[in-house]
C-alpha cells in the first residue's frame, strides 16, 4: 500500500476507535485507544495476514476475496476488545441481540427453464444480528447493524455459504404523531463464501424507502433499491434495480400476516444443459462447480424477476416468535435476447425460521 494511502486508512481506523470511545458511554463501555504506531502495525500485520499477500488498496476493496473465518476471527478480537474494558455487565444494554434458525425448501435450486435441469434441495439456516439505533436530534435517527450467519444445503453442498456484512440506515419523521410515515436511506454491504468457488462475493445495496401506518393494524413500506453483486465469476457478477411494496396487517397481538411484492430489472442468472438457444442469448456462460455431478452450465442473461411472499409471524413472547412464509419468484429473460419468453424459471421456497432476542 502506497505510505499516502495507508496514512490516510490507519487516521480513519483511528478516528473510528475515539469514535467508539465516545458511544461508550451510550452502552456503559470504554475502549482504551491505542497509539498511532500500536495500529498501524496491527492493521498492516492483520492485512497481510487475511489477503495472504502484500497490502494493496485493491485488495482491501476485494474484500469479498478475504477467507471468511479470519473476517470472523476479527470480528471476535474486536468484541473482546471492547468488552474487557467495559466497567459492568450492564454494557450490553442498549444493544439488542438477534438471532434465528431456519428451515428451507427450494424446488428449484438451479433456476432452471427446463424441467430435466430442475433441481430441489432443503437448507438448514443460522443467523446472528447486533443491531443498534443512535438518536440524532428530535427528527433524525440512524439504525446500524452488523451481521454474520450461514446456510448448508442438504444436497448440493456447493451452495452452502457463510456471509458476514453490516448494513445501516438514516431514518426522518417529521412528528411523532401515529400516521406520520418515515422515511429512510439506507445501505448494505457484506461478503459471501460459498462451497462454490464460482459464487464467492460482495454484495452491495443502497436505497430509499418510506414506512407508513395505515390504521392500527395495517402498516405499508414501500423501497426502491440498486442491487450489485461482485462475484470471484463474471456469470455471477450482477446488477439489478428493485421496487418494493410490504402490507402488514396484525391478526391479534401475537399474529401478522404479510404480503410482498417485489420486482427487479437486471441480470438473471439460470443454470441448465448446454442448449444452442441459451448459448447464443447468455451474456457470460460457465459450468457450474456447484452441480458437478450433472454437468450443468450456468447463464447470466438481461431480464426481469417478479418476486411475491406470503407470510405469518406468531410471536410467544416479546423475545420469540416462529415465521411461516412462501415466496414464488418468477424470472423471465428481455425481449430483445432469443430465449423464449414463454416460460422463465420458476420457483417456490417455503420457509420455517425461529426468531429470537436477548
Amino acid at each position: 500500500m502506497k505510505s499516502g494511502v495507508e496514512d490516510e486508512f490507519l487516521e480513519v481506523l483511528y478516528n473510528v476507535v475515539h469514535l467508539l470511545n465516545r458511544l461508550g458511554g451510550n452502552l456503559t463501555l470504554q475502549i482504551n485507544p491505542l497509539p498511532a504506531s500500536s495500529i498501524r502495525h496491527f492493521t498492516v500485520s492483520y492485512l497481510r495476514w487475511v489477503c495472504g499477500k502484500s497490502v494493496n488498496l485493491l485488495t482491501i476493496i476485494k474484500i469479498g476475496h478475504i477467507h471468511i473465518a479470519r473476517a470472523i476471527f476479527l470480528l471476535g478480537l474486536i468484541i473482546c476488545f471492547t468488552t474487557a474494558n467495559a466497567a459492568s455487565p450492564s454494557y450490553i444494554e442498549g444493544i439488542n441481540i438477534r438471532a434465528d434458525a431456519g428451515f428451507m425448501a427450494d424446488d428449484n435450486v438451479t433456476r432452471a427453464k427446463n424441467s430435466a435441469d430442475k433441481l430441489s434441495d432443503q437448507s438448514y439456516s443460522a443467523n446472528l444480528s447486533l443491531p443498534y439505533i443512535f438518536a440524532l436530534g428530535t427528527h433524525f435517527r440512524a439504525l446500524t447493524n452488523g451481521f454474520l450467519g450461514g446456510e448448508k444445503f442438504v444436497h448440493y453442498d456447493g451452495l452452502s455459504r457463510v456471509s458476514a456484512g453490516v448494513q445501516g440506515e438514516l431514518q426522518y419523521r417529521h412528528s411523532a404523531a401515529f400516521f406520520a410515515p418515515i422515511f429512510a436511506l439506507s445501505g448494505r454491504a457484506l461478503t459471501e463464501q460459498y462451497q462454490s468457488k464460482l459464487r464467492d462475493s460482495s454484495r452491495y445495496s443502497i436505497g430509499v424507502s418510506m414506512r407508513q401506518p395505515v390504521t392500527d393494524r395495517i402498516q405499508l413500506f414501500g423501497a426502491l433499491t440498486h442491487h450489485q453483486r461482485d462475484a470471484y465469476s463474471k456469470v455471477f457478477t450482477i446488477a439489478e434495480k428493485a421496487a418494493r411494496l410490504n402490507l402488514d396487517y396484525l391478526l391479534s397481538p401475537q399474529g401478522t400476516i404479510y404480503m410482498t411484492g417485489e420486482y427487479r430489472v437486471g441480470d438473471i442468472v439460470s443454470t441448465g444443459q448446454p442448449t444452442l438457444e441459451l448459448i447464443s442469448s447468455a451474456d457470460v456462460f460457465a459450468p457450474d462447480d456447484a452441480f458437478t455431478d450433472s454437468q450443468l452450465t450456468t447463464y447470466r442473461l438481461d431480464g426481469s424477476t417478479v418476486l411475491t411472499t406470503l407470510g405469518y409471524n406468531h410471536g410467544f413472547s416479546p423475545n420469540h416468535a416462529l415465521d411461516f412464509s412462501w415466496r414464488r419468484i418468477e424470472s423471465t429473460p428481455g425481449q430483445k435476447k432469443n430465449y423464449s419468453t414463454s416460460s422463465g424459471y420458476v420457483v417456490n421456497q417455503f420457509s420455517l425460521v425461529y426468531l429470537m432476542s436477548f
